[in-house]
């Protein structure tokens, strides 16, 4: 008798899939209301060295399960490369650190390098999963992944560099450990981060093709 196989049914891959789905929604859900709670309560502001833990945990937990997660893989593969590239088109958000410096609430030179990039990274996106998806040219290929290249940067600069103003003036970084801005930094630069890491697994698998 022969073993079955997932393929043998076609409705397993369609069940997983919708079961990974709804466990990685309710913990994006459970981490936003975690990371709301903790910036409101002023935890945030009274362990600032943590808001790093906080953002760079989840990241590192998701590509530890994606490395031994089969189906989580089988997910991640099966999402729209143009809808990973359309959805940090929500990096627009970053506007807020612009409005809160026009405020006088945020440190400057944080404040226009994250939000004049966040804003750039986010009205960009249409254009981008528009027309530099799907990869099927070199030309199209080389342009998205120096998009990429350029959100990447954005977070790779902002997120030593809040540390760096934390240590030495955390007054004028205070913003980013109470709501709406800790929400930004807690959760929305690490699914952010995730969403880079599922495109270039994408753009991975997919060399050679164009």
């Amino acid at each position: 008798m022969s073993t079955p196989y997932a393929s043998d049914y076609p409705h397993a891959h369609t069940s997983t899939e919708s079961a990974v789905t709804r466990t990685l929604w309710g913990i994006a859900i459970v981490w936003l209301a975690l990371s709301s709670a903790l910036g409101a309560s002023g935890f945030y502001a009274e362990h600032r060295r943590l808001i790093f833990f906080f953002v760079l945990t989840p990241v590192a937990a998701f590509v530890v399960a994606f490395a031994v997660s089969r189906s989580l893989r089988a997910w991640a593969f099966a999402l729209d490369t143009r809808a990973l590239v359309f959805i940090q088109a929500v990096r627009m958000g970053g506007f807020a650190f612009l409005a809160a410096y026009a405020a006088g609430n945020l440190n400057g030179e944080f404040a226009l390098w994250a939000g004049l990039m966040d804003t750039l990274t986010g009205l960009s996106a249409p254009f981008a999963a528009q027309y530099l998806t799907p990869t099927r040219t070199m030309k199209q290929r080389r342009l998205l992944v120096a998009w990429m290249t350029l959100g990447i940067i954005d977070f790779a600069v902002a997120i030593p560099l809040a540390a760096i103003i934390r240590a030495s003036d955390p007054a004028s970084v205070a913003a980013l450990t109470a709501p709406p801005l800790s929400m930004i930094t807690t959760w929305g630069v690490p699914m952010a981060i995730m969403g880079y890491f599922i495109l270039g697994a994408h753009l991975w698998r997919q060399r050679g093709r164009a």
